[in-house]
């Protein structure tokens, strides 16, 4: 192989990636670190500009051992943490997680409104339906994985909801 044919083949191998890393993040992912993969990720402005959102997504540990998700980072917020709802009495209340979230080996965890979910507060007012927020995703053992998680405007839905199935999902065998 000349060195012509190698340059234009690392171009062509970076150009791919570049092309699936978008694809990736206009879609919420799926992105994935070793045996962790995060999909349906998508997050949601509070209105007025409050400068407060949530992001929502799904994790996957595919791996044999335990992880644990320790924090999250989105450099368009001023503070990020993770929550969970849970409603006691028809009163809902949130209660930050900050020893982080539980991977068990073999699972998922799925952050949805009324659940689980990353709060950001102090989000730049430059932020608007459409963007891609840059989320920093650190894990105790898998270390970090950076996203672009689409912003959907209020009233959108749970993009998640609207998943199709995969070909090999519902199958039976």
């Amino acid at each position: 192989m000349t060195l012509g044919m190698l340059r234009s083949a690392t171009f062509i191998g970076l150009a791919v990636l570049a092309a699936s890393t978008a694809l990736a993040a206009k879609k919420g992912g799926p992105w994935k670190l070793g045996d962790i993969i995060v999909e349906q990720a998508w997050a949601r402005l509070a209105p007025g500009g409050a400068g407060t959102g949530s992001v929502y997504l799904t994790v996957h540990n595919k791996s044999g051992q335990d992880d644990l998700l320790l924090a999250v980072d989105i450099s368009l917020a001023e503070s990020t943490a993770i929550y969970s709802t849970t409603v006691k009495d028809g009163v809902a209340s949130m209660d930050p997680l900050p020893m982080g979230v539980n991977l068990p080996s073999h699972s998922e965890v799925v952050m949805r409104p009324g659940s689980l979910h990353i709060m950001m507060t102090g989000v730049s007012k430059d932020t608007k339906v459409g963007d891609l927020l840059p989320v920093t995703m650190v894990f105790r053992d898998a270390g970090s994985l950076d996203l672009k998680v689409p912003v959907v405007p209020l009233g959108a839905g749970d993009p998640a909801e609207q998943h199709v199935k995969h070909p090999a999902e519902g199958m039976k065998h």
